[in-house]
C-alpha cells in the first residue's frame, strides 16, 4: 500500500494521513488529518465530518477508536476494522508512516470482513489477557511482600502464629523463632480440643466459652487474655488475638491470629502491685503507731497550759505549750490522712458510719469551728431548706473543713468564702466558692490526686499549711464513697467553685386512710 501522494490521481480508494496529538505527558490523546486523495475528500465531505478523529461520528457512534489507533503508532501492528452504521459498506485499514498513521477505506468484502472482524477480536481478547495477567502478578507481588513483612514481625516479637480452619476443625503453628512454648513439632498441628485442654482451668471456661461465643456471633477480631500449660508443666500468661474470615453467608471460614508470651510483663505488674501494697500497708501501720506518743505529747502540752502562774515565765512556757499543742495537732492531722489514704487504698474506699444527719447544722458547725480559727476572714454560709439525709455526718465535716479551709489558704484575703447548701432534684447540693486567682487548666486535671500541692503552696520556700496534699483526695474518696461527686471550676471573672453532689434517699410514701379504715399509700 502506498501513501496517498502516491497513488494514482484516478484510484478510487479513499486515502488519508494522520498526525497524533499529544498530551502533556506524552500520551496521544487524538489524531487528525493532515493530508487524503481527492476520493477521501468526497467522502469526508459527504459525511461532513470535522478535522479531528475522535469527532468523526455517525448517528451518535464513533467512526473509528482513538485507541485502537493510538496502539497502532505504538506497536507498529495494523489494525482492521469495519465502520458502523451505514458507513459499514467500508473497512478501515490503518497502518504506521513514519510519525503518523495511514488510514485506508477498502470496499467491503464480506469473507474479509468477518476475517477482520475475527482477528479483531482475538486481539481484544489478546489484551484483555495482557492485563489481566498483570493485575495477576501486581497482586501476588504484593501478598508475597505482606506475608514476608508479617513474618518478620513474628520473627521479632517471638509470637506463635495460628491458622484455624473450622472445616476440617485443625489449628496449625507457626512458631516462628519461638519453641511454640516447648512443644514438639508433632504437635504443631493439632485441633481445638488439644488447645483447650492446656489452658489452665480457672481460665478455660471463661476463654473458650467466650471464643465460641464470638465464633457464633458477628464479631471480626477477637483477643484475651490467659494462662497456658508449656510442654514441661508450666504456666505461661499469653495475650491470645485473631481475626475471623467469613464467607458470602457470613459463616465462619477460617481465623488467623497469634499468641504473645506476656509472662514477663504479668510478673513485673504483679511485682509491682505488691510493692505499692506493702508501702501502703507501711504508712499505714505508721500512723496508726505514731498516734499514741503523739496524744501524748498533746495531752502533757494541754496540761502545761492549765498550771497557775508560779514566776515570772509563766506566760513563756504558756506560749511554748501552745506551740506544741498546735504542732502535734497539725502531725494528727497528717496521720488522720495517711489513715485515710491507706483505707482509701487496700478497702476500696473510705469506710463511713452513716446515720441521720442534718448537713446544714454540719455547714454551720464547721464555719463556726474555721470562723476561731481565721477570726480576720469573712465565711458567708447559705442552707435553702431542709439537708437532711443518710450521710456520715464526721466525714461530710471533714469534706467540708477541707473545701472551705484550701478556700481560706487560696482565696483572696479581702474577699469572702462563701458555702451554701441546697437540693436539687435527688441531690443535696454544697458549694464552697472563693474569689482569686483561678487554678491553671493543667493543674485542675490533678488536682485529686494524692501528694499534690497546688500553686501557692509555698511562701519563702515554706509550706502555707502543714498538708501533705491528701486534702481533695480524701474529699473525693469521702464522697465516691457516699455515691456521690465532686467537681471544680475556676476563672477568672468567677472564682473556683468546688461543687458536691450526694444523693438524696427517697422520700417515703405517705400512708392513708381509705373510707373502710384500710391503710393505702398516696
Amino acid at each position: 500500500m502506498a501513501p496517498a501522494w502516491e497513488l494514482p490521481a484516478d484510484n478510487e480508494t479513499p486515502c488519508i494521513l494522520l498526525e497524533p496529538l499529544h498530551g502533556e505527558t506524552g500520551e496521544v490523546l487524538d489524531f487528525r488529518w493532515t493530508s487524503m486523495n481527492v476520493p477521501a475528500e468526497g467522502w469526508v465531505r459527504s459525511l461532513e465530518l470535522g478535522r479531528h478523529l475522535s469527532l468523526w461520528m455517525r448517528e451518535g457512534t464513533a467512526l473509528f477508536d482513538v485507541a485502537a489507533f493510538a496502539r497502532v503508532l505504538m506497536r507498529g501492528v495494523p489494525h482492521v476494522g469495519l465502520l458502523p452504521g451505514d458507513a459499514a459498506r467500508r473497512q478501515a485499514v490503518v497502518v504506521r508512516h513514519g510519525d503518523g498513521l495511514v488510514l485506508w477505506l477498502l470496499p467491503r468484502d464480506e469473507g474479509q470482513a468477518a476475517d477482520a472482524q475475527q482477528a479483531e477480536r482475538e486481539r481484544a481478547a489478546r489484551h484483555e489477557v495482557e492485563q489481566a495477567l498483570a493485575r495477576a502478578e501486581q497482586t501476588v507481588g504484593a501478598l508475597r511482600e505482606a506475608e514476608e513483612r508479617y513474618r518478620l514481625a513474628t520473627r521479632a516479637t517471638h509470637d506463635v502464629l495460628w491458622d484455624w480452619h473450622f472445616a476440617t476443625d485443625r489449628v496449625r503453628w507457626d512458631p516462628g523463632t519461638g519453641d511454640a512454648f516447648g512443644h514438639a513439632t508433632s504437635v504443631l498441628e493439632h485441633n481445638l480440643g488439644w488447645w483447650g485442654e492446656r489452658v489452665h482451668e480457672d481460665d478455660r471456661y471463661r476463654v473458650v466459652d467466650q471464643l465460641m461465643e464470638f465464633v457464633a456471633s458477628t464479631g471480626d477480631v477477637w483477643n484475651e487474655e490467659y494462662r497456658f500449660q508449656r510442654a514441661d508443666g508450666s504456666w505461661a500468661h499469653v495475650l491470645d488475638r485473631g481475626v475471623l474470615a467469613r464467607d458470602d453467608e457470613g459463616r465462619p471460614v477460617r481465623m488467623i491470629g497469634s499468641m504473645m508470651d506476656v509472662t514477663e510483663r504479668t510478673r513485673q505488674m504483679e511485682t509491682m502491685v505488691e510493692e505499692a501494697r506493702f508501702r501502703e500497708r507501711f504508712i499505714g501501720i505508721l500512723g496508726h503507731d505514731l498516734r499514741n506518743p503523739l496524744n501524748a505529747i498533746v495531752l502533757s502540752a494541754r496540761a502545761q497550759k492549765r498550771r497557775g502562774p508560779l514566776e515570772c515565765t509563766t506566760e513563756q512556757h504558756r506560749q511554748h505549750a501552745q506551740r506544741i499543742e498546735s504542732s502535734a495537732t497539725r502531725m494528727g492531722n497528717m496521720i488522720a490522712d495517711l489513715l485515710d489514704l491507706t483505707r482509701a487504698r487496700l478497702a476500696g474506699g473510705i469506710p463511713l458510719r452513716k446515720g441521720p444527719t442534718d448537713l446544714g447544722a454540719v455547714c454551720k458547725q464547721v464555719v463556726d469551728e474555721l470562723s476561731a480559727a481565721y477570726p480576720d476572714r469573712a465565711i458567708a454560709v447559705d442552707v435553702d431548706g431542709k439537708a437532711e439525709g443518710e450521710w456520715d455526718a464526721e466525714r461530710l465535716a471533714q469534706v467540708l473543713s477541707n473545701l472551705v479551709g484550701n478556700a481560706l489558704e487560696h482565696g483572696s484575703a479581702e474577699a469572702p468564702v462563701f458555702l451554701r447548701c441546697f437540693a436539687k432534684g435527688d441531690h443535696q447540693v454544697v458549694e464552697v466558692q472563693n474569689p482569686g486567682t483561678p487554678i491553671p487548666e493543667e493543674l485542675r486535671e490533678r488536682l485529686f490526686d494524692p501528694f499534690r500541692q497546688g500553686e501557692g503552696e509555698r511562701e519563702h520556700g515554706r509550706r502555707r499549711n502543714g498538708g501533705l496534699g491528701l486534702g481533695l483526695f480524701i474529699v473525693k474518696e469521702i464522697v465516691q464513697s457516699h455515691g456521690g461527686l465532686v467537681e471544680v471550676t475556676s476563672s477568672e471573672k468567677d472564682g473556683t467553685t468546688f461543687t458536691v453532689l450526694l444523693p438524696r434517699p427517697p422520700r417515703p410514701k405517705a400512708k392513708v386512710k381509705s373510707g373502710r379504715g384500710r391503710t393505702r399509700t398516696a
